[in-house]
């Protein structure tokens, strides 16, 4: 297996010019967990090594050690070059169409500039590209997350002779979709790309490319200070993924064996969307989650005393780690490896409210969003 050649955005950029202050922006965006991360934040050698390792053997399972160790050292000596490129993320995929491998790479950038106009920067790093790749495919696009420009093409990579079949340095083509989007209030441009060798399985690398690019979100320090004191509303109207809203009524299920009362069943027609908690504090706002919550109304008073700690034994007996309320009226429960490897990063929370004969019942799935808190000022 060779590793696949992970480039960095080519448009040239200016030295950033001094600004007041600039915002430190949290941003985030939804990677599929068949993504898989290259480690171009490791703190230290040791630690890139020891995950590129793991990477290696997770991704080339039936090669041999010698293979798994070289294929680490290829993706190795690409980090180096994107840190000082300002990448601050980098994700291998690998998929199987119709029984064949089939990758790409992701890579994100933050690379400064001094346009005080995002519309004219976007405009002008068009047209520094066309210099460069003139008869690459250009457009201004509006993405969720704001304005952007996207670079659609090919470009060409060296293969190191240690990598090629044959044993000689071969030159190769590689589709390539770049993506510009400014970020506001900084003198930063965030860049995403995507590249795969040239084959048939270029349209469903893209249109993964594409969703993820939907998902991209951010806030800035004083956002987040501003929604601290702000509690989260009604949640997203978009529906969940259905694998994810399957999974929430298994678990619904499960908490309403334990709770083992009869009343009358309000709400749990359907999951929602939602933010977690951690990312709607670090001011994100696009969802990352979802929810699906449920009560049960009309309950004799004689039982509800007995629901928090039945649920929390039945449950935790299974896996589930409980953490009750001083009050003793409700309980959260988190799945841990115990539970299962799909319901890590639940959450079951069970609220007896005895005054009003009800019990409410939120199941909660794990954030799906990959988040990195970057200092405009790169560090």
């Amino acid at each position: 297996m060779v590793p696949y050649s992970v480039t960095t955005p080519d448009a040239p950029a200016p030295a950033p010019t001094q600004h007041a202050g600039p915002s430190k922006l949290h941003i985030g965006w939804i990677m599929p967990p068949f993504v898989r991360e290259l480690p171009v934040d490791a703190p230290d050698t040791e630690t890139a090594v020891e995950q590129l390792l793991a990477l290696a053997t997770s991704l080339m399972p039936d090669h041999p050690a010698e293979a798994q160790l070289r294929f680490a050292l290829g993706l190795g000596m690409q980090l180096e070059p994107m840190t000082e490129a300002n990448v601050i993320y980098a994700g291998l995929c690998f998929l199987e169409v119709e029984g064949r491998p089939s990758g790409s790479t992701i890579v994100v950038s933050q690379l400064p500039h001094d346009s005080e106009d995002d519309g004219q920067l976007l405009r002008t790093t068009e047209e520094l590209l066309r210099l460069a790749h003139p008869d690459d495919d250009y457009r201004l696009v509006e993405l969720p997350c704001g304005p952007a420009l996207t670079r659609i093409g090919r470009m060409e990579f060296l293969l190191d002779a240690h990598w090629s079949p044959t044993g000689a340095q071969e030159s190769l083509q590689q589709s390539l979709i770049q993506v510009y989007i400014p970020l506001p209030g900084t003198s930063e441009l965030l860049v995403f790309e995507l590249g795969a060798p040239e084959s048939e399985d270029w349209d469903l690398h893209s249109e993964l490319f594409a969703e993820i690019l939907k998902t991209i979100d951010w806030g800035t320090d004083q956002e987040i200070a501003d929604y601290r004191t702000v509690q989260q509303s009604a949640p997203a109207s978009a529906e969940p993924d259905e694998a994810v809203t399957q999974e929430l009524y298994r678990h619904s299920s499960r908490l309403l064996d334990a709770i083992a009362l009869r009343g009358r069943m309000s709400g749990g027609t359907g999951a929602s969307s939602i933010t977690c908690s951690d990312c709607w504090s670090k001011g994100l706002r696009s969802a990352c989650s979802a929810q699906h919550s449920w009560q049960i109304e009309e309950v004799a008073p004689a039982g509800l005393a007995e629901v928090v700690p039945r649920v929390t034994a039945s449950l935790a007996a299974k896996g589930w780690q409980a953490e009750p309320t001083e009050n003793g009226m409700s309980v959260c429960l988190r799945a841990s490896e115990a539970t299962g490897p799909q319901a890590v990063g639940h959450t079951l929370m069970v609220t007896v409210r005895a005054e009003e004969g009800r019990i409410a019942a939120q199941v909660t799935s794990p954030c799906a969003r990959r988040t990195v808190g970057v200092d405009s000022a790169f560090g």
